[in-house]
């Protein structure tokens, strides 16, 4: 993968992660949470659903394409990822 298109998708599995934190911390709030309508909560669960699914293939992408001359990016996507994976462990001993 090139350097630039490397950066790119960094960019993006970070301003992802972001928001799928964002989405997550408002269906975890019961109270706004349960201001929707049934039919909204069920497509935000199945938005989040899919924002982790593309937030895992951006991460998997990432680390097989990542090398050397990406190594001032990689301590960037590497905390990035730590802070995704401790997130997801934290919410499912939630579960």
């Amino acid at each position: 993968m090139e350097k630039e298109v490397f950066k790119r998708a960094i960019q993006e599995f970070q301003d992802l992660n972001e928001k799928t934190t964002k989405c997550r911390e408002f269906i975890l709030d019961k109270e706004k949470f349960e201001s929707l309508d049934m039919i909204n909560r069920d497509l935000l669960i199945a938005q989040l659903k899919a924002m982790e699914t593309y937030l895992s293939v951006l991460s998997i992408r990432l680390g097989i394409n990542g090398s050397a001359e990406n190594s001032e990016t990689d301590e960037t996507l590497e905390d990035t990822v730590d802070d995704n994976i401790e997130v997801e462990e934290s919410k499912e001993e939630g579960e």
